[in-house]
């Protein structure tokens, strides 16, 4: 074997890598069961409706449970552990009336942390989450261990295995969702690609009482979006092709079909076994690329070595 010839393919090979800042991109993966509830600003007061007509302004609260979770095929969610998550849509506009109504999302204007502190632990904050800053869903890794009130248990939002779920009310399915360490806050407005936006299936579905007692395999609504991700706790996120699902590796902040964040579809369904104010149950499913990018202390490893590699070369010419 040619050692020689080896050494400086590694050395060239290592050399690319550093000069690239990365070295691979994962494919993230997840699907989840939700829960969704209605809530309204009425006289200053977050109100969550179980009744009345959607309007422009309200806010789409999901509370979510992560079972499915991958990196590049593989469980990602540690043992012992579970994903949860908590999401909050304002409809900023609404296009048309019935079935193909369209209802565009925007972040709701107090912030996601003004949702998250409806849960009993007022200080559960995320960066990003204040109102401007345009978090729209937060996602948590905590434990599963707990069974009494307040305490980390196992959320369980499955529509078929338990349409009333183990959360009681809104206050409670939050706090449930948002306890244990952060795991990453999307946005909306931090990329001209990103949006949101839910389309009307079901006559009657803008209704809230008619979604409520809608049996919770009925298709409701279906919805598309693109967020970015502005805190990663895996590494820095890699732009993704919205129309592809393929990573962009020239992609920017501008209007050019990339996005760094996640990207994915929901469909939402009838209510029918909720009493705890939730109104529908949904479903998203999304990808993102996250780029794992060397440690300084790695890269420092590779320079010395790299180093040592071309002074033996060169006292090998000489």
């Amino acid at each position: 074997m040619n050692f020689k010839k080896l050494a400086t393919t590694t050395a060239v090979a290592l050399g690319l890598a550093m000069a690239a800042g990365t070295a691979q991109s994962a494919l993230y993966s997840f699907e989840d069961d939700d829960v969704d509830f209605v809530v309204r600003n009425v006289g200053g007061v977050l109100t969550v409706l179980t009744s009345g007509t959607i309007q422009q302004g309200d806010v789409l609260v999901s509370v979510l449970e992560v079972p499915v979770f991958n990196i590049d095929g593989v469980n990602g969610i540690p043992a012992g552990q579970e994903m949860t998550g908590v999401a909050a849509l304002q409809v900023g506009s609404i296009t048309g009336t019935g079935v193909g109504a369209t209802y565009n999302f925007v972040p709701y204007t107090g912030g996601l942390n003004a949702i998250l502190a409806l849960g009993p632990n007022p200080d559960a904050t995320v960066p990003n989450g204040d109102a401007g800053q345009g978090a729209v869903l937060a996602l948590f890794l905590n434990g599963t261990a707990g069974t009494t009130a307040g305490s980390d248990k196992n959320l369980d939002l499955n529509r078929t295995t338990n349409p009333a779920t183990n959360c009681t009310s809104l206050a409670d399915c939050v706090d449930q969702a948002s306890m244990g360490t952060t795991f990453e806050v999307d946005s909306l407005g931090a990329d001209a690609d990103s949006f949101w936006q839910a389309t009307q299936v079901l006559a009657g579905g803008g209704d809230i009482a008619t979604v409520l007692g809608t049996n919770n395999g009925i298709l409701v609504a279906t919805a598309n979006f693109a967020t970015t991700a502005t805190f990663n706790a895996n590494g820095p996120v890699g732009f993704e092709n919205i129309a592809t699902g393929l990573p962009c590796p020239a992609g920017t902040t501008g209007p050019d079909g990339c996005i760094a964040g996640l990207v994915g579809s929901s469909t939402i369904t009838g209510g029918q076994g909720l009493s705890n104010g939730a109104i529908a149950h949904s479903d998203f499913d999304a990808t993102k690329f996250v780029n794992a990018v060397p440690e300084p202390a790695t890269l420092a490893l590779l320079g010395i070595g790299l180093f040592g590699i071309g002074a033996s070369v060169s006292r090998r010419k000489s």
